[in-house]
């Protein structure tokens, strides 16, 4: 059986854990929680991606000890990146699906992906580029009000000091001309390169995802609509609380994104639905494997095995039937801060109706009934740190 490497995320692990497929995990953290699981067959310590070389040569070393190549899961942009920038060399150990180089680096990248999105006239709000704009006056005289201010990537944005009160956002929204010029000046203080983007009304209860794995031939061979329920803070915050939906117009117009991206491999595209006019617009596509397909393979989609098949050549990869609904994805700990945070003391929702909202079927981010120790570990982990922290502020 042709094992697969897993980098580091519990919810991806989680998809194979019925199934007969070896999972080797992957982490450069020795704290990762998914080490932990029951369900990794092998674990393996390798280095930052930030430190490109090392981490290549750690991924051919454990490539190199299986006769036939595992496939790779990756989760993050950066690991997507690195991935891309050398498939030629990964692909020698690794089975890979992944779109052209070239289109990868469009996607990560927010200011590339407006000019591919307008080229091929991709439902998008007006966006600029901070390499377009000399200021937060010209930015207001193109583009109408509210404003999201959003980085190219984000690699140091969660520390920005502005978040630390809000919350890992990962924009910041201008109401005002003053918040855009105040918001304007402190993202550039961060880093040059920068979009700023019509900010599309509604809550994150109007987002909604489309999330699909193509062959080599672009075939969708499995797919399912997400939509968040609640995020950390709430608005363009981290999700805390999910569900799958059926809705009709959001899978039509994701399947027509990907026949014109010619997309393979894993894809997800965040869609917002504009409540004035019912219009669906594209805020983001990764084209990487990320923590709905958990949920998915829960409900019945399990893109993930669907991805494995495909990769290791099965004769007729299964394509996914359809999907259930009414199971939901939650972190727990998020969630709650969000409620204390944000959702309760904007009015939105009360004690009652937040602990109403958690009733019926649900799965956990870390939590798992059948595999505990990935939660108790990050618990002891946490408790660890906290001490550290409260240690150092007494001395």
């Amino acid at each position: 059986m042709v094992p697969a490497v897993l980098l580091g995320d519990l919810n991806m692990l989680r998809c194979f854990s019925r199934s007969k497929v070896p999972t080797i995990v992957a982490s450069s953290d020795p704290r990762e929680p998914t080490l932990r699981s029951r369900h990794a067959r092998q674990r393996v310590l390798i280095a930052p991606f930030e430190e490109t070389e090392r981490v290549l040569d750690d991924l051919e070393a454990i490539g190199r000890a299986y006769p036939s190549r595992p496939t790779l899961f990756y989760g993050t942009d950066l690991q997507l990146v690195t991935i891309a920038r050398n498939r030629e060399r990964l692909e020698k150990y690794f089975r890979l699906r992944l779109p052209p180089s070239e289109l990868v680096e469009s996607l990560v990248n927010k200011g590339r992906f407006r000019i591919l999105a307008k080229e091929l006239g991709l439902p998008v709000p007006a966006t600029l580029t901070s390499h377009e704009v000399e200021d937060a006056h010209e930015v207001s005289e193109r583009i109408p009000g509210p404003w999201l201010i959003k980085p190219n990537r984000h690699e140091g944005w969660f520390k920005q000091a502005a978040l630390q009160k809000t919350g890992p956002s990962k924009a910041l929204r201008a109401e005002t001309a003053a918040d855009l010029h105040r918001i304007f000046a402190m993202v550039r203080d961060h880093t040059e390169d920068f979009v700023i983007q019509e900010y599309i009304p509604g809550g994150e209860e109007h987002i909604y995802s489309f999330h699909a794995y193509m062959d080599e031939n672009a075939a969708i061979l499995g797919h399912f609509v997400g939509k968040k329920i609640r995020t950390f803070p709430r608005e363009a915050g981290i999700s805390t609380y999910l569900e799958l939906v059926k809705e009709p117009a959001v899978v039509e117009l994701g399947k027509a994104i990907v026949a014109k991206l010619g997309l393979i491999g894993p894809v997800k595209i965040d869609l917002k639905r504009d409540p004035r006019s019912g219009r669906y617009y594209v805020l983001e596509l990764n084209a990487r494997f990320n923590l709905w397909h958990y949920l998915g393979s829960v409900c019945g989609v399990t893109l993930a095995l669907i991805a494995h098949a495909d990769l290791t050549g099965q004769a007729s990869p299964p394509r996914a039937a359809d999907y259930r609904t009414g199971v939901r994805w939650l972190s727990f700990g998020s969630d709650l801060r969000s409620f204390l945070r944000s959702y309760g003391p904007s009015g939105e929702i009360g004690l009652r109706g937040w602990l109403a909202s958690l009733c019926g079927p649900k799965i956990y981010d870390v939590f798992a009934w059948d595999d505990p120790l990935p939660l108790l570990f990050g618990a002891l982990n946490y408790c660890t740190s906290l001490g550290k922290r409260l240690l150092g502020a007494t001395r």
